[in-house]
């Protein structure tokens, strides 16, 4: 296979990053990987493979730098859902205790 399939996905995730409304989807980011993974097993590492390497390397940092956000949302979330278990468990609690007396 030729290094146009690993130029293709890089491209790929260009296009991603580019698009400040893009919203990682954890399947598609999985089917993009294993495909580039698979490029990347089958590549003739021809001429300018050194810049292709280079280029990946930068969508890489690129993505990395988007991760934050999203992170503080899980974050956000996470601690949304917690509260509401520990609001639920003392509600339980409480109603308990209002049977008992």
């Amino acid at each position: 296979m030729s290094d146009a399939a690993v130029l293709s996905a890089i491209c790929q995730m260009e296009e991603w990053i580019d698009d400040a409304a893009w919203n990682p989807d954890p399947d598609g980011l999985a089917q993009w990987n294993a495909e580039f993974q698979q490029a990347l097993a089958q590549a003739e590492r021809g001429p300018g493979w050194a810049e292709l390497i280079a280029r990946a390397h930068a969508v890489g940092a690129r993505l990395e730098a988007r991760i934050p956000p999203f992170e503080k949302l899980r974050d956000a979330l996470k601690a949304e859902l917690d509260a509401q278990e520990r609001g639920s468990r003392a509600l339980r609690g409480y109603e308990a205790n209002l049977r008992t007396t």
